[in-house]
């Protein structure tokens, strides 16, 4: 796992990352996190990330203020690479929310109130 996390990360930090490679690295992480982890939540935003770049030529789920594709799928590779993380995981919902196009309760209350 850690050789595949390593190669995406080296190719999300590439001047022009190569999102078939990325593609690529995902797809291969995926089947490894399917086999060895009991991850289901996190198999699927690997799954719903790759798909989302097939389907745009580029990742658009873009959490960062201030950033680019690139650093969003960097951030999300190093996300995942430390999934067990207590403050990585929080963050890993917050993603799988926007992937899965779910809206959070406060953003919800506010836009009802306008």
């Amino acid at each position: 796992m850690k050789e595949i996390i390593e190669k995406l990360k080296t190719a999300c930090a590439a001047a022009n990352p190569d999102f078939n490679q990325i593609v690529d690295l995902l797809k291969e992480l995926r089947e490894y996190y399917k086999a060895n982890l009991n991850e289901p939540g996190l198999v699927k935003m690997i799954r719903l990330a790759f798909e989302n770049i097939e389907e745009n030529g580029t990742y658009t789920f873009l959490y960062l203020e201030d950033g680019d594709a690139k650093e969003n799928i960097s951030y999300f590779v190093d996300l995942i690479a430390d999934h067990t993380n207590k403050y990585n995981k929080e963050e890993l919902q917050e993603i799988r929310n926007l992937m899965e196009g779910i809206e959070e309760e406060e953003e919800e209350t506010e836009e009802e109130q306008e």
